[in-house]
């Protein structure tokens, strides 16, 4: 009897379909400063033949928004007339088995008997499945029983590790999709930022930068060297930008911390310990040591823009061996908390496994939480004093170009159902150790050597490593990520940086 009571509570909309206008994610969204509705909102289709079921995972950090955009979703279906009985949210986080989840979805299968339009599609949102252990064994069993039929069910979690590798489980049961069935929905980029910080450049943006094509067209000019007009409207609100970038650098793009210092002009050290709490609550459950996760997190901020190597990490983490640091680091880049950027073999172009590794945060915000850890300040007065140091500033905007520059990898490939960044974003340097930020390779034909110089003067000496590059590579031109200035080069194009990572 709970379970079918708590199923009704969880879906009012079946009592007064007004009430979704109630639910605590819905008014909190329209209560925000900063209403960020998400492109990945735009980028999911819900709606197939009745024979085709199927099954979406969505993942990513904890607190990006996850629920927010299923119960924005659900609205959206009530408010176009769908029957409220087609719809079925429920949250898992306390269900111990798979078999839960078979009795959730049978009760409601009761319940909604003769009230749910059999004819009519049915959207099954499973949050925090990943709480649920095996629960692809549920969905399996319910498609293989012809349990559930003629629906679209998306099964939200922030266990990103496990439900990636649940999902794999899955062949065969989870329709017939041209896209890909795993959405990642992660932290605001830096255009989707400024759009909920400031209507006019929104406009600027939706006008100049926004469809694929024109982006793609965009960027493919300034690898024959030519600056498109279109870069130069945009960038006549540069000074804009460049305040708009230091926030950036400061809170990130998760929403609630974008709104947070929006509103109320700092972060609390609450918001911090939140995030960070959900982040070692998650490493937990693999069996992880969350002190060493916090050793090795300040040994990563000490490398950043560096390339190091699993040896290195561990020596100056003091954790012991480099097969620990090496799970370290790709549990964190699961979590979408860290990417790992391998260097660039230019002959088969792949990437050098063995090799050095030079290791970013995904997100400023995860950067801020974990080097003011050992600290007693502020952490939000520590992050201004950090991005105030010029040096510091290159290197957080160095990991902001390479979560963009993965975001755009993933964009143009053709193949995202099996996409991986490690064969598209990479590092490079010669035999004289002269390297390059940046390899963008392998997708849309493109090999494009990317150098970021965050400062006021560019020494035209440190872009040797480019140069060797093109020497010895097919790329016929490089980009030079700068601070302020806009120029076409014979062999590269410098673009400020709060230009460049509008149009990525």
């Amino acid at each position: 009897m709970s379970l079918e009571r708590d199923i009704r509570n969880t879906n009012p909309w079946w009592a007064d379909k007004s009430s979704i206008c109630r639910d605590r994610k819905v008014v909190d969204w329209e209560e925000s400063v900063a209403k960020y509705m998400p492109q990945l909102k735009h980028m999911i289709t819900y709606i197939f033949e009745p024979s085709n079921t199927v099954v979406y995972s969505l993942r990513g950090p904890r607190q990006v928004g996850k629920t927010t955009l299923v119960k924005l979703q659900i609205k959206e279906f009530l408010d176009v007339g769908t029957n409220p009985w087609n719809i079925l949210y429920y949250p898992l986080d306390l269900a111990g088995a798979a078999q839960d989840l078979v009795d959730v979805m049978e009760t409601y299968m009761e319940l909604s008997a003769g009230l749910r339009k059999e004819k009519e599609r049915g959207y099954y949102f499973l949050d925090e499945i990943s709480s649920v252990p095996s629960w692809q064994k549920g969905i399996k069993w319910l498609v293989d029983n012809d349990r559930i039929k003629n629906c679209t069910i998306m099964a939200t979690g922030s266990h990103s590790v496990d439900i990636r590798k649940a999902a794999e489980r899955l062949p065969g049961r989870r329709g017939n999709i041209s896209d890909d069935y795993d959405k990642i929905l992660l932290p605001m980029k830096f255009s989707e930022y400024v759009s909920v910080r400031n209507k006019m450049l929104k406009n600027e943006i939706e006008e100049h930068f926004l469809p694929l094509k024109d982006r793609k067209d965009i960027f493919k000019k300034l690898l024959d060297g030519e600056i498109d007009d279109r870069i130069h409207r945009v960038h006549v609100h540069k000074n804009q930008l460049d305040v708009l970038l230091r926030e950036y650098m400061i809170t990130g793009g998760i929403p609630k911390i974008v709104n947070e210092k929006m509103s109320a002009g700092h972060i609390n050290e609450n918001s911090y310990r939140t995030y960070l709490d959900g982040i070692t609550g998650e490493w937990n459950t693999f069996g992880q040591n969350v002190p060493k996760l916090k050793q090795f997190c300040r040994a990563v901020t000490k490398s950043l823009s560096g390339h190091t190597s699993w040896n290195s990490l561990s020596k100056e983490a003091d954790i012991g061996s480099s097969d620990t640091v090496s799970n370290y680091a790709n549990t964190l880049k699961d979590m979408f908390i860290m990417s790992i950027i391998h260097r660039y073999g230019e002959d088969k172009k792949v990437p050098m496994l063995k090799s050095d590794k030079k290791i970013y945060y995904h997100d400023p915000y995860f950067l801020h939480i974990f080097n003011s850890m050992a600290d007693a300040a502020d952490t939000f007065e520590a992050s201004l004093d950090f991005v105030d140091n010029e040096k510091n500033q290159g290197s957080i905007i160095e990991g902001i170009v390479a979560d963009h520059l993965i975001r755009w990898a993933f964009t143009l490939s053709s193949k995202k159902q099996t996409f991986d960044y490690y064969n598209h974003v990479f590092y490079w340097k010669d035999e004289k150790n002269r390297e390059v930020d940046f390899v963008l390779s392998g997708v849309d034909g493109m090999e494009v050597p990317i150098e970021v110089k965050y400062r006021k003067k560019i020494n035209f000496k440190e872009l040797s490593g480019l140069v060797s590059f093109l020497n010895k590579s097919d790329a016929k031109r490089g980009l030079v990520v700068s601070k302020s200035t806009l120029m076409a080069k014979s062999d590269y194009v410098i673009i400020p940086a709060s230009v460049f990572l509008l149009l990525v």
